[in-house]
């Protein structure tokens, strides 16, 4: 069954060097009729089981739309898909975007909780990553999305850019000290190859910060937000008591979701599907009435035992405490057991890619169903 859906909105005015998500600055597509195919293909779904709690719009820059755009979407997709029982609704923002009249009109549409995009709170960070607003901007945008009403605001952050040091760090911490945004998501750069940064890097251009700098802004970063506060409930995410982000935990829980809208991926029906990150294709397959798919993979039972093991141990909790027995006792020292489960200790999360591997191939001869029933 269908819990949540995401949007994707692909518009931006400019192109981040580090971005490897389908964006676009110029569309041969205009937002209006894009907005009308989003419409359409929801219908494509329309007779699909579904108990649609979250709703997240992403991209791209969804606030290049204006609030009566995104509202006319939220209306159309409740037409299609029935959205009465959602009770978090998400909205990227770029800072330079929205003001506080902006934020309001959202707020009437029913949208609860914002993420914005801040990357950085140093001039230097955001030099690096190729951002064009300021922290000016930033503290503007929260300070304005608040006096609108917004009570639940996710920040987002990207550390280990080039140039970086632990003591920028602090200033991070510092402003989100003064803010207090309920929710954190702090994602350590990955230079992809196909993107403009990913190029510098490779060619040796531009240095990032190696394996000892890299921890040391890693454990400067996770204590930082421990002191102040926070909880860390996913490799990359934080949040105060009840904050946790909806609509990600159904993906990382491994539980159905519909992606719709250029470059989109969803997880229905037992299988997981992609659609076309040509928007010319995506527009021509949605008027002639087709799923716009590019790709699609059905998981067996092995698959799906996989995806759960990778995904539940990015989270904090980590595997059911009945599931102790898939951790080989040579991995122990790196897990710790909590009320809810058994998880990757904090201090060895930029191990966990290697950890989870270990676990997969120790346990590449199991299905989740022989798992659960013993």
């Amino acid at each position: 069954m269908l819990k949540a859906l995401y949007v994707h909105i692909p518009f931006c005015s400019y192109k981040c060097p580090y971005c490897d998500f389908v964006s676009l600055v110029d569309p041969p597509v205009n937002p209006n009729d894009y907005i009308d195919l989003l419409i359409e293909e929801a219908k494509l779904y329309s007779n699909t089981d579904r108990r649609i709690e979250t709703l997240y719009l992403g991209g791209g820059t969804p606030t290049l739309l204006e609030p009566d755009q995104i509202g006319y979407t939220i209306e159309g997709l409740d037409r299609v898909l029935d959205l009465s029982k959602v009770r978090e609704i998400t909205v990227e923002c770029n800072p330079e975007t929205y003001r506080k009249k902006d934020f309001k009109r959202l707020r009437s549409f029913g949208v609860n909780r914002l993420s914005i995009g801040a990357q950085s709170f140093t001039e230097k960070g955001l030099k690096a990553l190729g951002r064009k607003h300021s922290v000016r901007d930033i503290l503007r945008c929260y300070e304005e999305a608040m006096e609108a009403g917004f009570e639940n605001i996710n920040v987002d952050l990207i550390y280990a850019y080039p140039g970086q040091k632990p003591e920028d760090i602090d200033r991070e911490l510092e402003l989100l000290e003064r803010l207090r945004p309920e929710h954190v998501s702090a994602y350590m750069l990955t230079p992809y190859e196909n993107t403009p940064l990913g190029v510098s890097i490779k060619g040796g251009l531009i240095e990032t910060p190696q394996e000892e700098e890299l921890e040391r802004l890693y454990e400067r970063l996770w204590r930082g937000l421990k002191s102040l506060g926070y909880s860390r409930y996913e490799i990359s995410n934080w949040s105060l008591k009840g904050f946790e982000c909806r609509h990600n935990l159904v993906y990382w829980s491994v539980e159905e979701f519909l992606g719709l809208g250029v470059s989109a991926w969803g997880f229905v029906g037992g299988r997981r599907y992609g659609n076309t990150k040509n928007i010319l294709l995506y527009a021509k397959a949605v008027r002639e009435k087709k799923k716009p798919v590019c790709e699609e993979l059905y998981l067996s039972d092995a698959d799906i035992f996989e995806e759960f093991i990778m995904l539940r141990l990015r989270l904090k909790e980590g595997l059911p405490h009945s599931f102790r027995g898939l951790i080989p006792h040579h991995l122990w020292p790196f897990f710790e057991e909590g009320k809810n489960g058994i998880g990757i200790r904090e201090e060895f999360m930029l191990l966990s890619n290697e950890i989870i591997a270990e676990v997969l191939v120790y346990n590449s001869h199991r299905t989740l169903s022989e798992v659960r029933n013993g």
